[in-house]
């Protein structure tokens, strides 16, 4: 196997792993890459190595090493997109007490790129690279909302939809009306979808191009906020991503674009966001 295969195999399992949104098997890669087990396992070896896999110690299955992680990152923080959003959410935490987070599309999942946590007493915690299911948080239905019908179905696959609360939408006859809602005011909530006690309101970022590339939320906790709140800080929230799209360029009359499906995709009290 010459230098470059080698190369482009290996770029294509850490590709694998990132696309598969979990861990991989050594047998699963063989066949994600259509190549043997055993070279398979010599590429992982080698990732494993130099910091870009790490192997799970109980399941002997792969996942992306902090290597890796650093290098997304990285790119990340350079990015006017994150440097933009990141400040805009620093505002939101400092002064609102809210908890912030930058998010894009990936598959059926929504992907977040960075978290910012407020300066009140309790942290609702989602660790930048991690990933939650779109359709149960603010940031994924933002997202979801700016699609036509039918490609909005293929990114979410067959319904009923996991539950990953007694109030997560599963059906899609609902999930569908709560999309056009989402249309009509310019914003997602997630009330209590993904994690009981907690909401988040969601709005998203506009390229030049107009296409929705990211979106930001905040979340806090049920007890923080009544519902008579929540139009005020949808508010903020619109019009952080507002100011985040301009600084892309973005105007009104920019023509609109399809929104890409797949992205070149912190002592407080911690709770794990919605």
């Amino acid at each position: 196997m010459s230098t470059n295969q080698s190369l482009f195999r290996g770029l294509a399992m850490l590709d694998a792993i990132d696309g598969s949104g979990e861990s991989m098997g050594i047998r699963e890669l063989a066949r994600a890459l259509d190549i043997s087990p055993s070279i398979a396992q010599r590429l992982a070896n080698t990732l494993v190595e130099a910091g870009y896999l790490q192997q799970i110690v109980e399941t002997r299955r792969y996942r992306l090493g902090y290597r890796a992680l650093a290098i997304g990152s990285s790119m990340v923080r350079s990015d006017a997109l994150y440097m933009n959003a990141a400040a805009e959410l620093k505002l939101l935490a400092d002064h609102r007490q809210l908890n912030g987070y930058l998010g894009v599309i990936q598959q059926n999942n929504v992907v977040y790129l960075h978290t910012v946590q407020s300066s009140g007493a309790i942290a609702i915690r989602a660790e930048a690279g991690s990933r939650v299911l779109a359709h149960s948080t603010a940031m994924g239905k933002a997202l979801i909302a700016e699609l036509p019908v039918d490609e909005a179905q293929a990114v979410l696959g067959p319904a009923p939809y996991a539950a990953r609360t007694a109030r997560t939408i599963t059906d899609i006859d609902a999930l569908n009306r709560e999309l056009e809602a989402i249309r009509k005011r310019g914003y997602a909530i997630s009330d209590e979808e993904n994690e009981l006690g907690i909401v988040s309101i969601g709005a998203v970022i506009r390229n030049s191009q107009a296409a929705a590339i990211a979106a930001i939320s905040v979340a806090f906790l049920t007890s923080q906020h009544s519902k008579k709140d929540w139009a005020a800080i949808a508010n903020l929230v619109v019009g952080a991503a507002a100011k985040c799209s301009g600084a892309l360029g973005y105007s009104p009359n920019s023509k609109p674009q399809p929104l890409p499906l797949r992205s070149a995709g912190l002592g407080a009290t911690a709770v794990k966001h919605h």
